[in-house]
């Protein structure tokens, strides 16, 4: 056992270190049947009574690869019996969700697995939930960011604990360390046919890049970039906290449309300052960094720090920013564009913020028994028949074409129409979230559910959305104001 008991003991550290689990807790172990996953699970289950925690197993099969993607799920479930541990396998069709969202195999898989891994958490009343994600991926992840020209940010990698629910106490176990653990406990594991093919660059990453790199320059390159990986994550986190009090000192006012900022005060910030008070007005507007590249930045600079009165940059997503002697603005051009168009995966279970409209969803899953009469509540809340969804769920606003079913009516009519008849202002139409699962409507927030998902007799699991927050910005000051009832 002499062997073990580094890595189980190195485990253990990097659980104390950054507090992954307290004592009472359960935590859902994501297991795909590869040798990470599986030697986490089985060191976690041998730390189970020194960190008096318990432990469920899920997995995913994703629908990529037919009987092979079957067979791994199968082990995981015997797996999971031998180690007398519950378990919840399922099935997710994620090359149609990639094809009908428009994103990667690999974007589409991460989402749909973080959503199913949240469910499992809160079905089992789980407070944490482990990944396998070792010093290698973290290299990887970093390399992979580098080449992209990422900031310390990027160049951070992965953190040990994210949301203060995702937990990777492998993160500083090399991979061969992993499978020498798995060799000496005699676990069986699977190995994933598409981890070895070449046309994703993640992968070209491992299997080229890397060994090129620690053959010809440094035969230490993963320690390496995980050494950087840790200074960046300290340091991004030391700018993130000094950022974010610069941003409130100069900030001189922010609506869903508009974001103010004090000139003279933003001139004199360092550079390392400034790009994130930039980044996080950006995100003030849009909701996201996305779109808003190096050059933007540069561009915004040069014109905080130029002479002159009055000028304007035109930016992504139909963003203006303005420098206006004193005062330089972010807005978004035209009525039309007030409200980006936006769609996010809605966390179930958990809080979604719609930063494009000031909005905060919330959801849970609960026993009907106890969910109450979907008649008794608001329109600010919507109870739903679990059972009759399609994850993952999405929050957008509305498109071109939508079509609604409401509750109490047979057969659907246009969104338009139904705001319309609702008398629903033209301005306040795009502030309306709206969830959908697959092409169908669920709720439109604020004011009605769907039809096709209405709680029944013989439903027995509901979810439970709700509005958590209205914030304070232009659209939600007109949602406040309006009462479709």
């Amino acid at each position: 056992m002499g062997e073990t008991m580094p890595l189980a003991k190195r485990v253990a550290k990097q659980i104390k270190r950054y507090a992954m689990v307290t004592d009472g807790e359960t935590v859902v172990v994501g297991v795909s049947g590869g040798p990470d996953s599986v030697a986490l699970l089985h060191v976690l289950s041998r730390l189970r009574e020194q960190f008096f925690f318990q432990l469920v197993v899920a997995h995913l099969n994703h629908g990529f690869r037919g009987a092979e993607a079957e067979s791994d799920a199968k082990f995981v479930e015997e797996l999971a019996s031998r180690l007398n541990l519950e378990s919840y396998i399922e099935t997710k069709n994620v090359p149609e969700y990639s094809a009908r969202m428009g994103l990667s195999a690999q974007a589409a898989a991460r989402e749909i697995r973080y959503n199913f891994l949240s469910e499992v958490a809160l079905k089992t009343g789980a407070a944490r939930v482990a990944l396998g994600h070792h010093a290698d991926d973290q290299a990887e992840t970093i390399l992979l960011h580098l080449l992209r020209g990422a900031g310390p940010g990027g160049l951070a990698g992965m953190q040990p604990v994210r949301d203060r629910f995702y937990i990777r106490p492998l993160l500083n176990i090399r991979r061969w360390e992993i499978e020498a653990y798995c060799r000496l406990h005699n676990l069986s594991t699977r190995q994933d046919s598409s981890n070895l093919k070449a046309k994703y660059l993640r992968n070209r990453i491992r299997l080229e890049l890397i060994p090129m790199l620690e053959k010809k320059y440094n035969p230490n390159l993963t320690d390496a970039l995980n050494k950087l990986g840790v200074i960046c994550r300290e340091e991004d986190e030391y700018l993130q906290k000094q950022s974010d009090a610069v941003f409130d000192q100069v900030r001189t006012g922010t609506t869903g449309s508009r974001v103010a900022l004090d000139r003279d005060k933003l001139m004199v910030q360092p550079g390392a300052l400034l790009r994130r008070v930039l980044r996080r007005a950006w995100l003030e507007i849009c909701g996201s960094n996305d779109d808003l590249e190096f050059g933007h930045i540069e561009q915004i600079m040069e014109i905080i720090k130029g002479g002159g009165g009055y000028q304007q940059i035109d930016l992504p997503r139909g963003v203006i920013c303005k420098k206006n002697y004193d005062l330089l603005e972010f807005t978004l051009s035209g009525q039309e564009k007030e409200v980006p168009f936006y769609q996010h995966c809605l966390k179930v279970p958990g809080i979604t913020t719609v930063q494009e409209v000031g909005l905060s969803i919330g959801t849970r899953i609960l026993p009907a028994a106890q969910a109450g009469d979907p008649a008794a509540i608001g329109p600010d809340e919507a109870l739903l028949d679990y059972d009759c969804l399609a994850m993952p769920l999405l929050v957008r606003s509305r498109m071109q074409g939508d079509r609604f079913a409401p509750l109490g009516l047979e057969g659907s009519m246009k969104l338009k129409k139904f705001f319309i008849d609702h008398k629903v202002p033209r301005r306040l139409r795009n502030c309306l979230p709206l969830v959908v699962s697959g092409a169908d409507i669920v709720w439109v927030t604020s004011i009605r559910p769907g039809q096709k998902f209405k709680v029944t007799e013989d439903t027995t699991t509901c979810l439970h959305l709700f509005i958590y927050d209205y914030g304070e910005s232009f659209c939600d000051k007109l949602i406040q104001r309006y009462n479709p009832f």
